[in-house]
């Protein structure tokens, strides 16, 4: 990560940051957060979640950042346990698929894979997104103890002026502080990619992939994956329309190269330092691993049934 690119997270994280909470909180103040968390407020009720928890849901399908800042301001404010951020990410975790699904997901996976494999490949990242939620969902009814206790919503609208005051040093205040933490870590995690610690941990799953018998092209997608998913769905459609791996061996490839690439790259380079500029260390690291636990049951779930449908 050179410094253009660090500088560029840190402007984008700020911004996300500042607008997020600034609009969460002007939502509340003006007395409009309960007619927009209506539509998604059984879901949260159903996981022992505020119904709050539906404004950052929401934005999450335009920015994941910008929803999780407001979880954390709404954290911040209301005393809420780690649980139920916990049990929030792992429930909402469908809308922020949304957020890739047209970003990466369309424009790439359908042109490189073609319509069929593309959207069997889309579907899969998707039925990942709904096991993530009903894990979620039992997480929340077993581990949310305080789910009786509703953060208050005012019924009636702040005056306009005193609403953009309080919502304005809401936001600048939690930017400041994320701010902070997140370019601490970011330091810190560029400087391991520097050292060469996580081309280091690819290198070595890398061997283990090419011993379980696997066909070079095989291995080859998911060593590509670990490093980068879109050279990898982009190598997979070449591979394919050249009849040099089959559907079922593309299809498991990019689902083992993926869980790979968030447990070796994405989760300790990306989210890790998203969610400890929010949340506590201790909260962040329970974030990643549930993450990461998530993927670990979903993708065999989802190895089998391609290796059964095809």
């Amino acid at each position: 990560m050179d410094l253009h690119s660090i500088l560029y997270s840190i402007i984008s994280m700020g911004l996300a940051c500042f607008l997020g909470v600034f609009l969460s909180n002007l939502l509340v103040d003006f007395g409009l957060a309960k007619i927009i968390s209506r539509p998604l407020a059984p879901l949260m009720r159903l996981a022992n979640l505020p119904t709050i928890f539906s404004v950052p849901a929401i934005v999450s399908i335009v920015d994941i950042r910008g929803g999780m800042s407001i979880v954390g301001s709404l954290k911040d404010r209301n005393g809420l346990e780690d649980s139920a951020v916990v049990a929030y990410k792992l429930v909402t975790r469908p809308f922020s698929t949304v957020f890739f699904l047209f970003r990466y997901y369309l424009p790439i996976s359908i042109a490189a894979l073609g319509l069929f494999v593309g959207s069997i490949y889309i579907a899969l990242s998707f039925a990942t997104a709904f096991i993530s939620m009903v894990i979620g969902i039992v997480y929340g009814r077993l581990k949310v103890r305080n789910f009786h206790a509703e953060i208050n919503l005012p019924e009636k609208s702040k005056n306009r002026n005193d609403a953009l005051k309080s919502s304005l040093n809401s936001a600048l205040e939690m930017t400041k502080k994320v701010l902070v933490r997140y370019t601490i870590i970011t330091v810190i995690i560029s400087t391991l990619v520097f050292l060469g610690f996580f081309d280091l941990l690819s290198k070595e799953v890398d061997i283990y992939t090419r011993q379980f018998g696997f066909s070079s092209n095989f291995a080859a997608l998911i060593s590509i994956h670990i490093f980068s998913p879109m050279s990898s769905v982009l190598t997979a459609g070449e591979l394919l329309r050249n009849g040099l791996i089959s559907v079922k061996e593309c299809l498991v490839a990019l689902l083992i190269g993926r869980f790979l690439f968030t447990v070796i790259m994405d989760y300790p380079r990306h989210s890790l330092p998203f969610y400890a500029s929010i949340f506590p260390m201790k909260l962040a690291t329970k974030l990643v691993m549930a993450g990461i636990i998530v993927n670990a049951i979903a993708t065999p779930l989802l190895i089998a049934i391609v290796l059964l449908g095809f």
